[in-house]
């Protein structure tokens, strides 16, 4: 497990890598073992990750106060976090080869899930105002989108800087991902039974 000294470096280049400084990759374990270690930044989103299983899962048992009903909620949706982040590497690693991101591939999988973890933590203030201090649907839509488009920038330069190509491969590569991304998403929400029923369904979720 890296120290903590190291995922404060990693975390550090990888944000440099966001901001479009290609000195950030530096900064970061390249390496087999590096390349292994870079899941723990699954450990270091956790925190952050874990509240927003607790407002999603409030948010979609609203008028339920089952305890029981909101656990499994959570649970679930960790489930489907959770493979979220690991299948597209998964998917990506088995393709890397005919993409031409072979030799690209480890340090663009490190610098990502490092990076992964730091935009989880950016969203934290908006989490836990949704939390403690629920506002307007309208208003926190407003906020959330701003900062996922905030996070699609960062996440954008963080993988063009990985890659080291030109904005005309690393753009398309990113869009791939990131609608890829959303389908697994969507797809997984579905299956556990966790998504947002649509106006026609007066079943919440499925127990």
């Amino acid at each position: 497990m890296p120290t903590l000294d190291d995922i404060y470096r990693y975390l550090y280049g990888s944000w440099r890598m966001m901001r479009g400084r290609p000195d950030g990759l530096t900064l970061l374990d390249i390496s087999a073992e590096g390349f292994w270690q870079s899941f723990y930044a699954m450990l270091v989103a956790l925190p952050p990750l874990f509240a927003g299983w607790v407002v999603y899962a409030a948010d979609l048992a609203r008028g339920d106060d089952e305890a029981g009903l909101r656990f499994s909620i959570v649970m679930r949706t960790a489930m489907v976090d959770l493979i979220s982040w690991v299948l597209p590497i998964l998917v990506l690693g088995l393709l890397a080869r005919r993409v031409g991101i072979s030799r690209r591939f480890a340090p663009y999988v490190i610098a990502s899930n490092w990076g992964t973890a730091l935009i989880a933590w950016l969203f934290v203030p908006i989490t836990l105002v949704r939390l403690f201090f629920p506002l307007s649907s309208e208003f926190m839509a407003l906020i959330s989108i701003m900062l996922l488009g905030v996070s699609i920038v960062f996440s954008y330069r963080l993988t063009q800087v990985a890659l080291q190509r030109p904005h005309t491969f690393a753009l398309p590569f990113y869009i791939t991902l990131f609608i890829g991304s959303i389908l697994i998403t969507v797809a997984l929400q579905h299956l556990f039974g966790i998504d947002y029923p649509t106006a026609a369904d007066s079943t919440l979720l499925h127990r």
